[in-house]
């Protein structure tokens, strides 16, 4: 084995190699996004579509009709609905799997425009998306007030959400319960009429003289300057004084035939957290950007914002998903590192060899460790996937080595060779072997990558970081271990108390072992019955086993997702979510909960409220007994 020889022969390089491995493993590991679960493109888009007073009917049949027949021309769509409320139409375009997502999100724009010259000349041009899970709102800050809504409202747009936005990996912020200031002009009928004049006639007279346009240049031989009319009222006042019509009977002013008032636009939506009123932030992250680091970011901004806030106001983080990533993450990891301290463990209980014991666990972090490199240079994030993969991998990758460290102890202990030779003499018995185990497990992994469906895009990460382990543990079984055996095992005349018990133990095992080895040759055709009899037990217990796309959680957290029926005012819909949150305080495990109606392009008849529960070990109920509670009392 050329490779395992000049590793023993070079055992600086192989040190420094492993150095550097490790080294930009640490920093892969530091760089890395960190998420619940991989980013997997569903092969899914949406079009919206909206027509601002158009009841459901009309929306359904003048604007899904339309969109749908022209959608319905793309190749590979596997399903196409389609859902019509007041003034809003959303269709749903689900492809088959294999379709590039992209290209066909591209395909459904290129239709919706092909059929948007169809459509009523009033509805605003639909939205194309695709659907993306990292897209959702990942945490919501909530803004309150004691004084006036207005002062509150003006500063969440003009300071928080800028500020928000500004943070590295925000990719947009959504506001709800927000509304615009506008300017409202009541007109009088009669007044009106008196005067022979009609709304449309104010309209014109407003939209004439309330705007700015440019004027121009003045220009001379040395500098030129650019004129700008400066036709937009600054003031109620101003804009009351506005001339509507003027003749030889004399001027009518706006004053005149209409009520000028200074309010905000009309209430469609709220936010709310633990009944506190309030303008409801939801902070979406950039694609690709690190959950964690984000939200841990959007934190530090809030706390810079809750140093300046004007006397009366209050900011806080009413919901925060990179929390329980954080958690799970962190649980996962410590799991990962008690199971490689538990294998190195194993490892000194059968080989009670405190050197041989080190040099076999060298095979852990040099394997996980060295497969952040390789997976950081793919676009995988840490998520629970890749870290499952690198926890099975622990089980693995230290094979290898004891392979190779055993044979090499054996020449040692029984043929008295030095370790140097001894190491070289091992490998090359063993090379093959420990090669062929490798690729015996690249060959199992490696094509469920190339699984199909959505499973399939998840496994791909778990096959190829389990593959990438698995290569790595190859090469340092075959550089690393051999250079270490030939560096520190040496040949030991006597052994120790624990030594002699330890083995006295293995050898009992073994002749049990092969006693019973004995008595499976000598009965084969009942030793093969009972495989296959406990084979076919398995496979008929199988379709009594639940199955699941993946295990449930006490996350310490839940949304409800509410509606009322169709028609609700917002002022009815209120009423329903302020029952609901005396419902949420009555419940002893909840510690806060925050609710938005009509945000996020929802009607005014529904919503959502996300509940955050106390730590599990802080209540006596888990998180699906308090929901199960709620939706039998809701």
């Amino acid at each position: 084995m050329f490779i395992s020889n000049t590793a023993i022969s070079r055992p600086v390089t192989v040190i420094l190699l492993t150095a550097t491995i490790l080294l930009f493993g640490f920093l892969s590991l530091r760089d890395m996004g960190v998420d619940l679960m991989p980013e997997v493109d569903l092969p899914i888009a949406t079009v919206t579509a909206t027509w601002p007073g158009a009841d459901a009917e009309v929306m359904d049949s003048d604007v899904a009709d339309v969109l749908e027949r022209e959608i319905n021309t793309i190749e590979g769509i596997d399903s196409l609905q389609s859902s019509s409320s007041e003034g809003r139409t959303r269709i749903v375009v689900e492809f088959r799997i294999e379709r590039d997502i992209d290209v066909a999100t591209q395909d459904v724009r290129d239709a919706v425009n092909l059929a948007q010259r169809r459509l009523p000349r009033d509805v605003d041009p639909p939205v194309v998306q695709k659907v993306d899970l990292g897209g959702q709102a990942m945490m919501y800050v909530t803004l309150s007030s004691e004084g006036d809504y207005r002062d509150a409202a003006m500063y969440a747009d003009e300071v928080v959400r800028e500020r928000l936005q500004t943070v590295l990996g925000v990719g947009a912020v959504q506001m709800g319960g927000f509304r615009e200031r506008e300017i409202r002009v009541w007109l009088e009928p009669r007044t009106l009429e008196a005067y022979g004049l009609t709304p449309a006639d104010v309209g014109r007279a407003i939209q004439a003289k309330h705007m700015e346009m440019p004027g121009g240049r003045i220009e001379n031989y040395e500098r030129e300057q650019v004129v700008k009319v400066m036709g937009e009222y600054a003031t109620v006042e101003e804009l009351r004084d506005l001339v509507v019509h003027a003749d030889a009977g004399g001027v009518v002013r706006l004053s005149d035939i209409a009520l000028v008032t200074d309010g905000a636009e009309d209430l469609r939506s709220l936010a709310r957290r633990n009944g506190v009123p309030g303008i409801g932030l939801g902070i979406q992250r950039q694609t690709g950007a690190n959950t964690v680091a984000v939200a841990n970011a959007v934190r530090a901004e809030v706390e810079a914002l809750r140093e300046g806030l004007p006397e009366g106001m209050n900011i806080e983080v009413a919901m925060d998903q990179s929390e329980y990533i954080q958690r799970t993450v962190n649980d996962t990891l410590f799991d990962l590192f008690i199971g490689a301290v538990l294998a190195a463990l194993v490892v000194l209980l059968f080989l009670h060899n405190f050197r041989m014991a080190f040099i076999s666990v060298m095979a852990i972090p040099t394997a996980i460790i060295g497969s952040f490199v390789a997976i950081y240079f793919m676009g995988f994030t840490i998520n629970m996937v890749t870290l499952v993969a690198l926890a099975l991998a622990i089980g693995i990758v230290i094979d290898d080595a004891i392979v190779v460290l055993e044979n090499t102890f054996r020449h040692v202990e029984q043929f008295g060779k030095g370790s140097i030779q001894a190491a070289r003499d091992a490998v090359t018995e063993v090379g093959p072997a420990v090669i062929a185990s490798a690729s015996a497990l690249l060959a199992v992994f490696l094509p469920v990558a190339f699984m199909g469906g959505i499973i399939g895009r998840i496994f791909f990460y778990l096959a190829m970081t389990v593959a990438v382990a698995v290569a790595i543990s190859l090469i340092a079984s075959l550089t690393l271990t051999p250079m270490l055996c030939s560096r520190l095992l040496k040949h030991q005349p006597s052994h120790g108390k624990v030594y002699n018990v330890l083995e006295w133990a293995f050898r009992s095992t073994e002749s049990f072992y092969r006693r019973s080895l004995d008595t499976a040759l000598r009965f084969r055709w009942h030793t093969l019955a009972a495989a296959v009899g406990v084979f076919i037990a398995g496979m008929a217990l199988l379709p009594f086993m639940e199955t699941t796309f993946q295990t449930d959680a006490d996350e310490s957290r839940f949304m409800v997702q509410y509606e009322f029926p169709t028609g609700t005012s917002i002022h009815r819909s209120d009423e329903g979510l302020r029952r609901l949150e005396a419902l949420m305080n009555e419940q002893p495990e909840v510690e806060s909960f925050m609710a938005i109606l009509g945000f996020g392009g929802r009607s005014v008849n529904s919503g959502m409220m996300f509940v955050n529960l106390a730590r599990p070990h802080e209540r006596e109920a888990d998180q699906f007994e308090v929901m199960a509670r709620v939706r039998e009392q809701a």
